[in-house]
């Protein structure tokens, strides 16, 4: 029978369905209990007060290991309170700590000469022929990211990060604690209008793309390191910007990632058997052969221009109605209650496209987001 695995964190439905693919049992708790979420696997929308509610349902729960997504990153003591009840497949208290303390992380990549934007502390004055971001520490997604470059902030709370030029990018491994293995590289969007998304705000991927367009640092390299001095175990992405050749990592993610679905229905990729491979036998999966991309998928958040009840009906429902096969590509996901309210500037729902190159996926998205504004604005 296939391992049950409990999902935790602020949206569980893009890890559950890769767990599905995986032949795995998956069980969520999140946020939001979407309704395609609910027609696939049991799901529970979370009570009480996010994220410290996780730990009063976990012995509720069947069962099994728990993973954690987006969001819970950045509360290791949570973290390791859940962990000491129920086996976890994922990175731990200690792990994140170093993957998420940016000062960390900065200092051992310029200490392997690689790449990476500088800090700055909230009493230095800023570089003029530089810009600055000032970030939260615990953000999620880019929610909360500015321009600083004359700005003081607590650094308690937030830090100060050189902007880097460029497109944004991300990319995916798995790791062992020692080693990494690259999985995969996708484009990102962050902040596009015709999405509605906040400046700064993750609103989707394209994928995949040839790691070769980095000229440096080496990637595997990069994985190696991080792994190796964080003790990343499992699925973890790496945000950062490609300028010119060069890929300026800006932040770790050591958790499932958005685009892991991207590149699961791009390539086949089986991330969830990976991720299970490392925590129940220790060990990496093989180096796997460059393969030539034969189609790109690409992956949209639409986020709400205006206060919105989201409508009974509408193009999802047929998603709803007639759910897709897990293995396939379906064109709408996180679909909310009908009737609930969505405030200025949240997302809404997820969609995906598929085509023959970068631009034709991105010019089938922005089709998409049209229509669905026409839909839930202008009607």
């Amino acid at each position: 029978m296939a391992e049950r695995l409990l999902i935790l964190g602020s949206s569980a439905r893009a890890a559950a369905f890769s767990a599905l693919r995986a032949g795995l049992r998956p069980g969520c708790i999140d946020l939001f209990a979407d309704r395609d979420l609910q027609n696939h696997c049991p799901v529970q929308r979370l009570s009480g007060r996010y994220p410290h509610s996780f730990l009063d349902h976990l012995d509720a729960a069947p069962p099994g290991p728990w993973m954690y997504t987006g969001g819970l990153e950045n509360w290791p003591r949570l973290v390791r309170r859940m962990a000491d009840r129920r086996m976890l497949w994922g990175n731990s208290a200690v792990t994140l700590r170093r993957a998420r303390d940016p000062e960390y992380v900065t200092e051992l990549l310029q200490a392997a000469d690689m790449s990476v934007p500088a800090l700055r502390r909230s009493s230095e004055r800023g570089d003029a022929a530089r810009h600055w971001l000032c970030k939260p520490r615990k953000g999620a997604g880019g929610s909360g990211i500015r321009f600083a470059d004359e700005e003081t902030f607590e650094e308690s709370s937030a830090y100060c990060q050189e902007y880097i030029e460029g497109r944004p990018c991300s990319l995916l491994y798995v790791g062992d604690g020692q080693q990494a293995r690259l999985l995969g590289m996708t484009w990102q969007f962050v902040g596009v209008s015709f999405l509605h998304a906040g400046p700064f705000r993750y609103c989707g991927s394209i994928g995949p793309v040839d790691p070769d367009v980095v000229r440096r640092p080496s990637l595997h390299a990069l994985g190696d390191a991080l792994t190796r001095a964080c003790g990343l175990c499992g699925l973890f992405g790496v945000d950062g910007v490609l300028r010119e050749g060069v890929f300026w990592p800006v932040e770790i993610n050591p958790r499932y990632t958005a685009s892991v679905e991207v590149l699961e229905h791009a390539t086949g990729l089986p991330a969830l058997t990976h991720h299970a491979r490392v925590f129940v036998h220790g060990t990496l999966p093989p180096p796997a052969p460059p393969a030539a991309i034969e189609k790109y998928v690409g992956k949209a958040i639409q986020f709400a221009r205006a206060d919105l009840v989201f409508p009974a009906e509408g193009p999802w429902m047929a998603e709803l109605r007639s759910p897709s096969a897990i293995v396939d590509l379906q064109t709408f996901a996180d679909i909310p209650a009908a009737g609930e309210h969505i405030e200025t500037g949240r997302p809404i729902l997820t969609f995906f496209a598929c085509a023959g190159s970068p631009s034709a996926c991105e010019d089938a998205l922005r089709r998409i987001a049209a229509d669905l504004d026409r839909w839930l604005f202008e009607r």
